[in-house]
């Protein structure tokens, strides 16, 4: 694989602008946002993006918030749909412009703040997960914990307590394949758990996310493997094979090629 994920330590200028949204919508956990303003204190130019970005955030928000004023020729929503957008607005997490227009680049959202509820109206599931997913496993963070201390089996319960969910992984069997710890971490604005393991060839990361809302849909070749429909996606130089049980989404990224990747799901499915 021409890219192995345990190389990336620190923030670089590319990492930092393909991910200057998720730093600016709070979505970071504290060391990657420490690396992050480590790196824009010694970079004139990411600065100068990121003070760019923001100010194009405040004056969508300031759009869309004109546009849902009661007596706005642009903005003609249902009054429930205007307020649960407004609701969403004034939460602090995450800016509801990025939410509804992923999709649409920057430069045409002020143009077509009048469009704004149309779109929001349309546009279908976030397909953020595998995107995330890899950058985030790409970036090789340290673990919080250590399966050779703990124990393997031990994993899920240093989650109790740390998130509103469960995380119950799954059991992939294979010679060589052995967990390495946990930590915590995020796909999009959702908590998650990241589990690492050792592959007889390079690692495989294992987010798992509660997801009720059902935001994350199907995307890439879709496989049953076993009683689960799997979807697999290639991106970045991974394989990232990814399902859902019932309201929780479980993620794997690997530099395994697609019919191994397929294989070590398969493994899980069967001991179950």
């Amino acid at each position: 694989m021409a890219i192995e994920p345990t190389l990336t330590a620190a923030m670089d200028c590319s990492e930092l602008e393909r991910s200057v949204d998720a730093y600016l919508d709070g979505e970071f956990d504290a060391r990657e946002r420490g690396e992050a303003d480590a790196h824009l204190a010694d970079c004139d130019r990411c600065r100068a993006l990121a003070e760019a970005q923001g100010r194009i955030r405040a004056a969508v928000r300031a759009k869309l918030r004109e546009a849902m004023t009661p007596d706005s020729d642009a903005g003609h929503a249902p009054p429930a749909l205007r307020a649960r957008i407004e609701d969403a607005l004034a939460r602090s997490r995450r800016p509801l412009w990025r939410r509804l227009f992923a999709p649409v680049p920057l430069g045409a959202l002020t143009a077509c703040a009048a469009g704004a509820l149309l779109v929001f109206a349309t546009h279908g599931p976030d397909d953020g997960l595998v995107d995330d997913a890899v950058r985030s496993h790409h970036r090789g963070l340290p673990l919080e914990v250590m399966a050779a201390s703990v124990g393997e089996g031990s994993i899920p319960a240093w989650f109790a307590g740390k998130l509103d969910f469960n995380p119950a992984p799954p059991h992939f069997h294979g010679d060589g394949v052995h967990v390495l710890g946990a930590r915590l971490s995020h796909l999009r604005e959702l908590p998650a758990a990241y589990i690492r393991y050792a592959l007889p060839r390079g690692q495989a990361g294992l987010f798992i996310v509660d997801d009720p809302g059902g935001r994350f849909g199907g995307r890439g070749r879709e496989v049953r493997v076993g009683p689960q429909v799997v979807h697999v996606v290639a991106a970045r130089g991974y394989n990232v094979a990814f399902w859902r049980d019932n309201e929780i989404v479980y993620s794997l990224v690997s530099d395994l090629d697609e019919k191994a990747l397929f294989e070590l799901v398969r493994t899980a499915q069967a001991g179950r």
